[in-house]
């Protein structure tokens, strides 16, 4: 297929300088800036995976004992994995896998596994917002 479009002057003389610096026709550094321009627009269309659906029926788990649990000991537990099953500590350890493994072996395979932060860190700040 044959194009022809017309571009104000100023702008040819940048598209010819870069086909010289990249050591091609003005014809081809066109065709490749414009094929590189559609293959990223469809990249950011496109989602980074397939989600599938694996369940509708499964109960949400109230986590409030849990995230109370936390608040009350964060200071205590600052820097570590915990493993929470209700207000319940199952496990506490610096590795994420030892802390999970734990709370399985207690029967526990739901468990909240979380690295918990203590008071004395500032918090994570997103979208220009700081709550305390």
């Amino acid at each position: 297929m044959t194009l022809t479009v017309n571009v104000p002057e100023e702008l040819e003389h940048q598209i010819e300088a870069e086909a010289t610096r990249h050591g091609v026709s003005k014809d081809e550094f066109i065709k490749i800036v414009l094929e590189e321009r559609l293959d990223r627009q469809a990249n950011q269309r496109r989602p980074p995976f397939e989600s599938k659906i694996i369940a509708t029926d499964l109960p949400v788990r109230d986590r409030s004992r849990e995230y109370e649990w936390l608040a009350k000991h964060r200071d205590e537990y600052d820097g570590k994995y915990v493993a929470l099953d209700g207000d319940k500590l199952l496990a506490v350890s610096d590795d994420y896998k030892e802390a999970a493994t734990t709370a399985r072996e207690l029967g526990a395979g739901d468990a909240l596994i979380v690295l918990v932060e203590g008071s004395n860190r500032p918090r994570f700040i997103s979208g220009g917002i700081w709550r305390r």
